[in-house]
């Protein structure tokens, strides 16, 4: 055994990261960003094979904009808005149910956030972009091909074992804190015992193909393809419009199985979802069974060892928000690990990690978990209900039908499958019935708009306790907060988006958001108000405080000629709104008080900063 410490590998692995799947690499890259170093720990040689997850929604583009890989995702992807649509089809060859619009266009999305937005692109595709910026930084130890094994942790440290699947070689590294980031079945989360709780909602086989289906899509270029006839149901994801092709399709263990999949049955589900079996470019290059379930991690904290993405979370993919609030966690959790290996922060700071990010985590669940039972709705229409055929698994686990000839219990379960398809041949039926059903099921279809638009989710999600300073005021919301997102400086919310100019640079107000420290953003009438307040805590205050004044001119720091700042602000001409490193709202003062100064010590300390404690007791202004 080897046992990897500073002197002999040459840097100190202050952060271990297990997982370099999305969130792990954002996490690492973030904190190698700052210096942070990193030791990250992948057991697999390659990037992932399979395009798997595909949406980035813009709150996760804001992120990948801040390692620097936003630009070169935004330069690769196909353009979401000629194709951000969702088709129904009984076959892609044949009658077309409906569609609907998946997304804002491109001007609304560009107004919201600094020059990114919403797009496909599959993992297969993204991975290797995180996994090449990750093998440029030297702050970051990547090591490949290394499977965990085992972790100990103590009041100053963590220790965890690997070994090197190609040599078989045992390692220990050594950090301050590890992370879980190693997806749904986290070796780690089950050496630290937390229970993962929620159900199973479908088992799933997802066939990665590629065929060039032009003739059949480029006229109604869309993201999903939900099919829908008498001998298939399932969607048709289009990663990379017309070749790269991912089928998902239902299957009901445990007699049917995924062995049971082999490549002429693949052949023959995908000629069925196309509808033809001329596709002679058809090429099979992996299928893999998904278990669609809705879980979520008890607690995504223990001591020094925390959860991230899908080890701490795991939706179903309707809604693509999985792989979002992976990168989501990153985000909160790469500035208060800085924080605390800075010695700018107490330990009660990297608790509200989980105060923060587990209720996004159960509203993203939760919403996904609706849009699959909303699904349904769909089906039932022609009498075929996902949840009587959930009964399938509960029959073949009981004891008289497990007492049938194996033969027998896969022929019954094919035959009811069989029988239950048959009757989504109706939407494909000609005559007066078959279009009265066609226009019942399009009536139905603007009720998944929830399914595909989620900007108040993407945007929109506020932090209402942990490292923020409440406020007795409701937060402003929207008529709809699922789909609609209504700016606002509401504590634990994003900064909204503005432009501004310093001298003639265009800013985002992002761009002077920093990793390492807080940013108060005041209006000229209260600058020398607040950057008084900020030089006297910054003496006995850890945690670095910048402050910025935004205005029409004159002395503003940042110039906004259209005044929006004074709206947005949501404060009057002496107030200030304090931003957190990862561009969340911690405080706002609607307007100063008497002291400050006194005042923002004590927001500082309240927030978990390391300060002196003596203005511990007073009020905060809100």
């Amino acid at each position: 055994m080897m046992i990897m410490t500073a002197t002999e590998n040459g840097q100190h692995a202050r952060v271990l990261i297990i997982g370099a799947g999305p969130t792990g690499c954002t996490l690492a890259l973030l904190l190698a960003k700052v210096g942070v170093p990193v030791a990250l720990i992948e057991q697999n040689a390659v990037p992932q094979q399979h395009p798997a997850a595909c949406i980035l929604n813009t709150r996760t583009l804001e992120v990948f904009r801040e390692i620097g890989v936003a630009e070169k995702i935004l330069a690769a992807c196909q353009n979401p808005f000629e194709r951000w649509r969702i088709t129904w089809v009984v076959s892609l060859a044949g009658r077309e149910l409906g569609h609907q619009a998946g997304t804002e266009d491109l001007e609304t999305a560009l107004a919201l956030s600094p020059a990114v937005h919403p797009v496909q692109f599959p993992q297969h595709k993204l991975e290797p972009i995180l996994w090449q910026k990750i093998e440029q930084d030297s702050r970051i130890d990547f090591y490949r091909s290394h499977q965990f094994r085992h972790l100990e942790q103590n009041g100053d440290g963590v220790n965890v074992t690997v070994e090197n699947r190609t040599t078989g070689e045992t390692v220990v590294l050594t950090g301050a804190y590890a992370v879980g980031c190693d997806g749904a079945s986290s070796h780690v989360r089950r050496a630290l015992n937390i229970a993962m709780n929620g159900p199973v909602l479908q088992y799933m086989m997802g066939i990665y193909f590629v065929a060039d289906l032009r003739r059949y899509v480029e006229h109604r270029k869309s993201v999903l393809y939900w099919v829908l006839n008498r001998n298939m149901l399932g969607v048709l994801i289009a990663h990379w419009l017309p070749t790269e092709w991912v089928l998902f399709t239902p299957y009901y263990p445990p007699q049917q199985s995924p062995d049971q999949f082999t490549p002429d049955v693949c052949l023959d589900l995908v000629h069925r979802a196309v509808g033809t079996y001329d596709i002679p470019d058809l090429d099979v290059k992996l299928v893999r069974p998904w278990v669609l379930s809705a879980r979520l991690s008890e607690r995504f904290q223990q001591g020094r060892v925390f959860l991230a993405g899908d080890a701490a979370h795991s939706f179903p993919p309707t809604g693509g928000l999985g792989l979002n609030t992976g990168v989501q966690d990153a985000h909160n959790l790469a500035w208060k690990l800085t924080a605390a290996l800075r010695g700018r922060a107490c330990p009660e700071l990297l608790a509200t990690y989980h105060a923060e990010r587990r209720p996004v985590a159960m509203a993203n669940l939760e919403h996904s978990v609706r849009n699959f039972e909303n699904m349904n709705e769909l089906n039932k229409l022609v009498r075929l209900d996902f949840n009587k055929l959930k009964t399938l698994q509960v029959i073949q686990n009981a004891r008289i039908f497990r007492a049938l000839p194996n033969a027998w219990q896969r022929g019954l379960v094919n035959a009811v499958l069989k029988l239950a398809l048959r009757r989504l041949a109706l939407l494909d039926r000609d005559g007066t019935r078959g279009e009265r059903v066609r226009a019942q099921f399009q009536a139905l279809l603007p009720g998944q708009v929830a399914h595909y638009r989620f900007l108040g989710l993407d945007l929109g999600f506020a932090y209402s306790l942990g490292a923020v300073i409440p406020e007795d005021s409701p937060k402003p919301v929207p008529p709809d907060p699922v789909m609609e997102y209504l700016p606002t400086t509401w504590p634990g919310s994003r900064l909204p988006h503005l432009w501004v100019h310093r001298n003639a640079t265009r800013l985002s107000l992002y761009d002077l958001v920093e990793p390492e420290a807080l940013l108060l953003l005041s209006h000229p009438q209260g600058q020398e108000l607040w950057r008084a307040a900020v030089r006297a805590v910054q003496s006995d205050c850890a945690m670095p405080l910048l402050c910025r004044s935004i205005g029409r001119g004159g002395t503003a720091d940042l110039v906004d000629e259209d005044s929006n700042w004074e709206r947005l602000s949501e404060t009057e001409a002496t107030g200030a709104v304090l931003v957190r490193p990862d561009g969340h709202v911690a405080w706002r003062c609607k307007r100063a008080g008497s002291m400050p100064h006194q005042e923002l010590h004590a927001v500082l300390l309240q927030l978990g900063c390391r300060c002196s404690r003596e203005a511990a007791e007073t009020p905060i202004n809100t």
